[in-house]
């Protein structure tokens, strides 16, 4: 029996660790996504840090108008968080290679639509395969703030481990019959444990965390007969608040200031016969994001630039978009500004393009056919609103003006909303466990 309880008290403070997102899901923005059309926006925003993410995209209503159930979606892996590596919390923070920031930051994207339509309206199958990776380079005044967290939450830590271990042989040696009668006879016991670990050894700030975990002890069920419900449920309440700084923690890191720059590269793929064997490749993108998180009173904004370069297969579009106006190459250059709150984040981005393409312009003598260059430019601009429901879900919708549209269609008319699952990625149990 003792031996089951440990298992599921352990376990149960394991769970509730394993919750403990380092960082909040953020807006989603993926390279596959955004070269196959489903996310509008131009600009990449830096990434958090899940093993898995998942996003359903719908502009609300088909070409005839009609509400439809999104069927376009994007998926995007990061291999490296997929298993815990026991990093320590600093490595974690600040590699000591820029190698292990590639590494650690890559990941991998897919997106895909089963009605893509070509100009004479022939739905097709598509799909884009994208990857992504990102260097961060803080500074001293960063660095030592984290140290001071780090040490914090290690002592934490260490309170939490050493306090179940403790309670743990009280509770088998001991048979008590009421809450309150159970509550009075460890108090000076948890007081004592809490003191001994704390760096001051200060009784006071032993006995203020034992009040503010007793303040909400009355809500747990207590039942004589079966005490065991009641444990864990006391050990994850101490927990909890034992680990009072890491949300503030969390908070830091999301809004931690520094320079980080993202670097993507996606190609669309095509089905124009809807058979697997037949494939072409209408448009490949290159991608590099720099962004930057400011500090003190300014720490809610952030702002992120792109030079973007895409180039297009212009047979692709001869062959089945014949009435299209196609420029071979496209270089796009954007800001954006964008703020985050604790649930939710507003954005604005506007981002120019410059094209260029070569023309034919008639045939000389000989029979040669003459080519002119042409340059075009256009511009867009788009408003973000994203919810964030839960740590691991986050619901967003875009709103503006885009590039003119290369595929069939002239609206340039943005209204997007996309759901974004997280699954996976660091906790607070994986990179302290050194």
């Amino acid at each position: 029996m003792k031996n089951w309880i440990l298992l599921i008290t352990f376990s149960c403070f394991g769970s509730i660790n394993a919750q403990k997102k380092l960082d909040a899901l953020t807006t989603p923005t993926s390279p596959a996504s955004t070269i196959l059309g489903m996310q509008p926006s131009a600009i990449l925003q830096p990434k958090s840090y899940r093993a898995l993410e998942a996003a359903v995209f719908s502009n609300f209503s088909d070409t005839d108008g009609n509400g439809i159930i999104p069927n376009n979606f994007g998926l995007e892996f990061m291999p490296y968080w997929a298993n815990d590596h026991g990093i320590s919390l600093e490595e974690y923070l600040y590699p000591k290679a820029n190698l292990d920031q590639i590494c650690r930051n890559s990941s991998f994207s897919l997106a895909s639509t089963q009605k893509f339509p070509l100009q004479d309206s022939t739905l097709t199958k598509s799909l884009s395969l994208g990857y992504r990776t990102s260097l961060f380079f803080g500074n001293k005044k960063d660095k030592k703030i984290l140290q001071g967290y780090i040490s914090t939450l290690s002592n934490e830590q260490r309170i939490g481990s050493k306090i179940v271990s403790e309670l743990e042989s009280f509770r088998q040696k001991n048979t008590l019959k009421t809450k309150k009668e159970y509550l009075n006879a460890i108090r000076e016991i948890l007081i004592d444990r809490i003191a001994k670990v704390l760096q001051n050894n200060s009784r006071k700030d032993a006995e203020e965390i034992t009040q503010n975990i007793y303040a909400s002890v009355d809500k747990l069920p207590f039942d004589v007969n079966n005490i065991d419900p009641f444990f864990i449920s006391f050990l994850d309440l101490i927990e909890d608040k034992m680990m009072g700084n890491y949300e503030e923690f969390k908070s830091y890191i999301q809004l931690r200031q520094g320079l980080s720059i993202d670097l993507a590269y996606a190609l669309f793929l095509n089905f124009p016969d809807n058979n697997f064997k037949s494939s072409e490749i209408p448009r490949q993108s290159l991608w590099v994001t720099p962004s930057y998180k400011f500090s003190d009173k300014i720490n809610f904004l952030m702002a992120t630039a792109v030079l973007r370069y895409e180039w297009y297969n212009l047979k692709y579009f001869d062959n089945y978009f014949p009435d299209s106006k196609v420029a071979e190459n496209n270089f796009d250059y954007g800001l954006a500004i964008a703020t985050e709150f604790k649930k939710f984040s507003l954005g604005f981005e506007a981002t120019g393009r410059e094209s260029s393409s070569l023309v034919k312009a008639g045939m000389d003598a000989l029979g040669n056919t003459l080519y002119l260059k042409s340059n075009t430019s256009d511009f867009q601009y788009i408003g973000t609103f994203s919810y964030r429901l839960t740590e691991q879900i986050a619901l967003t919708y875009q709103i503006g003006s885009s590039f003119k549209p290369v595929f069939s269609t002239t609206e340039t008319l943005i209204s997007l909303l996309s759901l974004n699952f997280g699954f996976g990625g660091p906790n607070i149990t994986d990179i302290t466990s050194k």
